[in-house]
């Protein structure tokens, strides 16, 4: 497995996740951050190494300001054949609305266009988390359905469904 490439940005070093870095995802278990994660999302510190097994490779990667302080995770991975990816990104609350992930998934949305090859990005996101949804349509993500469908832990969610086109594949 090859490990994903550091990608650097005004204020953040996007980093490899190693399997020694789970101590850096104890944000996941915020409050905050499970009321809009699924299943299959770790719901306790013993499952922070299990997640990291799951998520880890080549475009999965640790949100670090310069300063060394690791505020969330972001990753890009292929559905479909290596031609179009899902994007996910969690960053801990304590580091919401400074454009942080604004900036992680910019970085991130450009490996996957100009480097993978992308045609097409999408993004998953409960119906309710108002931010990652603003987040997402202020990358120009497009709109294209509300269904119910998720489960997260034990409650139903409608979960908007959003993708972004590599418009250089278009031109």
């Amino acid at each position: 497995m090859m490990a994903a490439p550091t990608l650097k940005t005004d204020r953040l070093i996007l980093r490899n996740i190693e399997k020694s870095d789970a101590q850096y995802l104890k944000y996941l278990l915020k409050p905050e951050i499970e009321a809009v994660s699924g299943p299959y999302m770790p719901h306790s510190e013993a499952q922070l190494a299990q997640h990291i097994d799951r998520i880890r490779g080549n475009t999965a990667w640790g949100v670090i300001l310069d300063d060394g302080t690791w505020i969330g995770d972001i990753g890009v991975f292929s559905i479909a054949e290596h031609r179009v990816g899902e994007i996910a990104w969690y960053i801990d609350p304590s580091y919401w609305n400074r454009g942080y992930a604004f900036e992680a998934a910019t970085a991130v949305l450009r490996y996957a266009f100009e480097t993978l090859g992308f045609v097409r990005v999408c993004a998953q996101i409960a119906e309710d988390n108002h931010a990652s949804r603003h987040l997402a349509e202020k990358l120009d993500f497009e709109l294209h359905a509300i269904l119910p469908q998720a489960n997260l832990g034990g409650k139903v969610v409608d979960v908007a469904y959003y993708s972004l086109a590599n418009r250089s594949c278009f031109m």
